[in-house]
């Protein structure tokens, strides 16, 4: 059964880089741009609203401790169950908001790639 899988990824991402190969870098590069802002737009003020929740919820309590929201999703345990949701809903959001970032970085780098690989 892994061996399926093996092959089923292989044959995507073959699919994915002839589709690749064939658009034009400049399609590319600027949807990648225009995806990276969109993910910025997304992700920095879903962050930002999950680092306040998370202090509303866990400061009172005095569970957060000093400098906390450098790695705040350790944290994310000490939530208890009626207060999850209204918490990470937004790390979900800001971490989907990261992964849109990431894909908009991918195509711009693809869109360089090519223009390279192409000699334009």
């Amino acid at each position: 059964m892994r061996e399926l899988g093996i092959v089923a990824a292989l044959s995507a991402l073959m699919c994915l880089l002839s589709g690749i190969w064939f658009t034009p870098w400049e399609s590319l590069y600027y949807n990648g741009i225009w995806l990276a802002a969109a993910g910025f737009l997304l992700g920095v003020p879903t962050g930002f609203i999950y680092h306040v929740r998370l202090y509303q919820v866990l400061g009172p309590r005095g569970e957060l401790p000093p400098r906390w929201y450098w790695k705040p999703l350790r944290f994310n345990a000490c939530l208890r169950r009626e207060e999850r949701p209204s918490v990470m809903g937004w790390c979900y959001a800001g971490g989907f908001g990261f992964l849109v970032i990431c894909l908009g970085l991918l195509m711009m780098g693809a869109g360089v790639s090519m223009a390279l690989i192409r000699g334009v």
